[in-house]
């Protein structure tokens, strides 16, 4: 069965009363701080207990319901839950100000907010972040040195990360969470290991399911409440099957308080709320909670006491006389966290450390801009409309009766023909045409346009921003500028985020991956698991490639960083075909029978001419070898015949 609950053991604790403990808070004729908790001294918190395991279901119910009523009766998520709510209208285009309604009630919204913050997602999250896993200075020798294990170690740890981000869509996930940052100001991300893939996984929950410390904030440490709540629905057979089937009253109880709800029918989903703290989970459902235990995830020391036979054990002592006695052992967990953690992390950017949440948000800070642009929007359809103009009926002149002339509009929208009895027809009916609007009105739109793409920093990036510049460069120019703007503003907090992910990878792999924590029979090192700075932000694949293959002309880059830097999906294969195309084509095209064709004629006309040339070289040699031979004779002739003497007497005579 499940064990433990939360936060740490203090047997004086036993036995409190938790209702005389929250009494002690209550604010019943107490005026509000309004602030002056930051500069008063003493107690600024209502009073309560910390959890412990050794707490009863009881107790630990009225506790987290205080938690739970703590969040939900807070002016700050009031006030958090209108801003996210109106955020999320606007983003979907239900805004004030707007032009009339068309089709089915569907407004004519020309949505700003919704194209600059899609357009600024794509740009913050343009790549998957880079991990970069190194050493722990501690682990060095004292030269600086690492062992040549540890570095494999590394390797590993690093190959491994960048695995889990594939598997997880990690760099979806962060656009996600990068859209819930924008729209409800919190992102929040929550870590488990999958069952069913056996991989570390990270979820992006929707942060209004989440119950935070209300007195919290989230600064770049991370969030420093001390407990969080979370929503949570499940089949109720799942619920069921993680309860167990031991014999215990507390284990009844939860399973009674399911089955009340559902019957048999186990199918039906059931929300009910885990909470969390450093120490301990637990879920709760009503007033029954339904299990509690340690955190799980988390290697705790183990204290055991081995068997008389396993000889290798510290714990097993031979005395000279042969007898072996035993005594408890104590096995340290191997982790990657200093201490116990939440599996959360946030994504805040825009907060000022008095709440767990962010003050405002992008969107936030251009609702004005984008009821500005409703109202000249609207301005302009009216003006638009307007332009047929009304028409002026003179019922003197044009000898209608007033019926006659409320339908004279109609004929003449329609084609039709009005008859005037006498006079002339402007002087009975005429048309009073509108005004066009001036200048500033035209302008005052395309400035506050301008002025909302700016504040998000897509400017450059959008389509409205490209149109308006002409040349190339200084269209590269303002994407670089977007980009540097995105990068210092948002995607440093980003990286951060996607830092706090892959650190969790790796704490879960040292869990619940028995195999992942050892390295050739010995327990890992430490080691600093971090992101690449600037990794996730667009580069200028323009001047990139520019750059590459300036280096390639200079022979100052191989082909495998060439093909990197051009991005090329499998370079590694690319530069491998270039080098045996130079080296060894019959390797590379050794499945192309034409191309074996070719090179075998090729070849079979190679060594003809190698066969021809070796010929002619011998006959060469040959005719060289004569002429030195002649030359021999020649010399050893003239050597032995006496003076004057005639040569002709050795010429056979026929």
């Amino acid at each position: 069965m499940h064990t433990a609950l939360f936060v740490k053991n203090n047997k004086n604790m036993l036995n409190t009363d938790i209702k005389a403990y929250i009494s002690l808070g209550d604010d019943i004729n107490k005026s509000k701080a309004d602030g002056s908790e930051e500069t008063k001294q003493g107690v600024v918190s209502k009073k309560l207990p910390e959890l412990t395991l050794e707490m009863s279901n009881e107790d630990i119910i009225k506790l987290t319901d205080k938690w739970e009523a703590d969040w939900k009766e807070s002016p700050k998520k009031t006030d958090w839950e209108k801003q996210i709510d109106e955020n999320e209208k606007y983003w979907l285009g239900k805004q004030h100000d707007l032009p009339k309604e068309l089709i089915d009630g569907r407004p004519d919204a020309d949505n700003l907010i919704f194209e600059s913050l899609e357009t600024f997602l794509p740009l913050s999250t343009r790549r998957n972040p880079e991990p970069i896993v190194s050493l722990d200075n501690s682990e060095k020798d004292e030269n600086g040195n690492e062992n040549p294990i540890h570095s494999k170690y590394i390797l590993k740890v690093k190959g491994r990360l960048a695995d889990l981000a594939d598997k997880n869509k990690l760099r979806l996930k962060l656009k996600k969470g990068a859209r819930h940052w924008a729209i409800y100001q919190l992102g929040v991300a929550k870590f488990g290991w999958d069952l069913d893939k056996d991989i570390p996984i990270v979820r992006i929950i929707r942060p209004k399911r989440v119950i935070l410390d209300p007195d919290a904030t989230i600064d770049e440490d991370g969030y420093n409440g001390d407990r969080i709540g979370e929503y949570r629905k499940l089949p109720a057979s799942k619920i069921l099957a993680l309860i167990g089937d031991e014999q215990l009253p507390e284990v009844t109880e939860a399973k009674k308080a399911i089955t009340d709800k559902v019957g048999t029918d186990t199918g039906t989903s059931i929300n009910f709320i885990e909470w969390w703290t450093p120490q301990y989970m637990c879920w709760k459902l009503d007033k029954t909670v339904l299990f509690k235990k340690k955190n799980p995830h988390w290697n705790y020391d183990k204290t055991e006491t081995p068997s008389p036979t396993d000889m290798s054990s510290s714990g097993v002592q031979v005395d000279d006389y042969g007898s072996v006695t035993t005594q408890e052992t104590t096995t340290k967990g191997i982790n990657h966290f200093m201490t116990p953690q939440m599996p959360f992390s946030f994504l805040s950017v825009f907060n000022l450390g008095d709440q767990p949440m962010d003050k405002t948000s992008l969107i936030g800070q251009n609702l004005a801009n984008q009821d500005r642009i409703n109202k000249r929007n609207k301005q302009i359809d009216k003006n638009a409309d307007d332009m047929n103009g009304g028409i002026v009926v003179s019922l003197g002149r044009s000898g209608l009766t007033q019926p006659q002339a409320k339908s004279v509009t109609t004929a003449l929208r329609k084609g039709g023909t009005v008859v005037i009895p006498d006079g002339v027809p402007r002087e009975a009916i005429d048309r009073y045409p509108t005004p066009g609007l001036p200048p500033d009105v035209y302008n005052q739109l395309a400035d506050t346009r301008s002025r909302l793409r700016d504040i998000f920093g897509i400017r450059g990036s959008s389509a409205a921003g490209l149109e308006t510049e002409d040349s190339v460069r200084g269209k590269i120019l303002n994407r670089g500028s977007d980009g540097d703007r995105i990068g210092g503003g948002v995607t440093e907090y980003l990286e951060q985020f996607a830092d706090d992910i892959y650190n969790w990878f790796v704490q879960l792999l040292y869990v619940y991956d028995t195999g992942f924590q050892f390295i050739e029979g010995a327990t890992p090192p430490k080691i600093v698991v971090s992101v690449k700075e600037g990794s996730l932000l667009p580069k200028d694949s323009t001047s990139i490639a520019n750059q590459s293959l300036e280096l390639a002309k200079l022979n100052r880059i191989s082909n495998l960083d060439l093909y990197k830097r051009l991005e090329y999906p499998n370079p590694e294969e690319l530069a491998a075909n270039v080098w045996l195309e130079t080296n060894a084509p019959h390797l590379l095209y050794k499945d192309n029978s034409l191309i074996q064709e070719a090179m075998a004629m090729a070849q079979s006309a190679a060594t003809e001419k190698a066969a021809t040339a070796t010929a002619e070289a011998d006959q060469s040699h040959a005719r060289d070898m004569e002429k030195e031979q002649l030359k021999q004779s020649m010399k050893q002739g003239e050597g032995q015949g006496a003076p004057g003497r005639s040569i002709l007497s050795e010429v056979p005579v026929q």
